[in-house]
């Protein structure tokens, strides 16, 4: 077995183990529900040190950030992370108050952060702590703070 396959199946089959023994009390909900796919909350306090070990272990795309609201208190980002040598993607969930939703930014692991942090935040209204450039991304200025993927949001789900 080559250098690349044994570094494939080493991610495979003990990062989750691994993510749970260096963080037993912010990790929770592990499940692996099939070979290529595995899912796991995290806390928001700790996704910056979660984000860098994922990436030390080879975990060297993010693919996704995304907001989810759960009126009236609680939001919610998703992380998706993949390994380019390797097949699996991770799912990571990191809850937060809705009445203050933020959470450190990934800027300085994942370059390609910013623009879902950007698209994040203009949509949903989630901070990232030290993100570098939080510009107008998609909306108008004028929108800004309007929040328009929020469940509370005037005309959701079909805004006139």
């Amino acid at each position: 077995m080559g250098d690349e396959q044994a570094a494939k199946k080493i991610i495979d089959k003990t990062i989750m183990i691994e993510l749970s023994d260096k963080f037993p009390d912010v990790v929770s909900g592990v499940d692996v529900p099939s070979p290529n796919r595995a899912t796991a909350r995290i806390d928001s306090s700790k996704v910056h040190e979660i984000m860098q070990f994922l990436l030390d272990k080879g975990f060297d795309h993010l693919s996704c950030i995304s907001g989810v609201d759960y009126p009236p208190d609680k939001m919610e980002v998703v992380y998706h992370v993949t390994s380019y040598s390797g097949p699996l993607v991770l799912t990571l969930k990191a809850s937060m108050p809705r009445d203050n939703p933020n959470i450190d930014s990934l800027c300085d692991i994942y370059w390609n952060a910013n623009w879902y942090e950007r698209e994040t935040y203009e949509l949903y209204g989630i901070k990232f702590n030290n993100c570098p450039y939080m510009k107008v991304l998609l909306l108008t200025e004028e929108m800004e703070g309007e929040w328009p993927l929020r469940k509370d949001y005037a005309g959701y789900p079909n805004p006139t």
